[in-house]
């Protein structure tokens, strides 16, 4: 008896961590988080995001206004026109991510892999770029006033499309 109880026991707890490795993605003010969601116009001020995967998603107009999105996957995202100020976007990878017109003043971007992203008309006022790999980032028309760039240079007043 014994026996087939531990084997039951065992059982359960298989079961359980099965149903765990494929429970629904969290759901944060209406936006699911998984890669390819589509959360445009989503509201997720100060959410905690760290280490998420939303890759490939739609977050066209979100507002992530003070959101911890620290070590995200980012890949390819669509956050255009969006809104990431003094978000903390340390170590994630925003690789080819598209943040056209996005407001990032202040965002923490240290240590990013910025690779491939469009920043062309974004406002980057303040934003700290440290250590963060731009190789074929775009910045067209994009505001670097006060920024910190990858280097450590704090880019002067006036940087527009460039850090001056």
């Amino acid at each position: 008896m014994t026996t087939l109880r531990l084997a039951t026991v065992a059982l359960a707890a298989g079961l359980l961590a099965a149903v765990a490795a494929h429970a629904d993605p969290r759901v944060v003010n209406g936006c699911r988080i998984e890669p390819e969601t589509n959360c445009a116009y989503a509201k997720l001020e100060n959410a905690d995001l760290a280490g998420v995967n939303l890759s490939d998603a739609s977050l066209h107009a979100a507002v992530l206004r003070g959101a911890n999105l620290a070590k995200a996957n980012l890949q390819r995202v669509d956050l255009q026109v969006g809104n990431l100020s003094s978000a903390d976007l340390r170590g994630a990878n925003l690789e080819r991510a598209h943040l056209f017109a996005n407001d990032l003043e202040g965002a923490q971007l240290e240590g990013a892999n910025l690779k491939g992203v469009n920043f062309v008309d974004a406002n980057l006022r303040g934003a700290n770029l440290k250590g963060a790999d731009l190789t074929g980032a775009r910045f067209d028309s994009a505001d670097l006033d006060g920024a910190t760039w990858s280097d450590g240079r704090v880019c002067a007043t006036g940087s527009v499309g460039s850090c001056k």
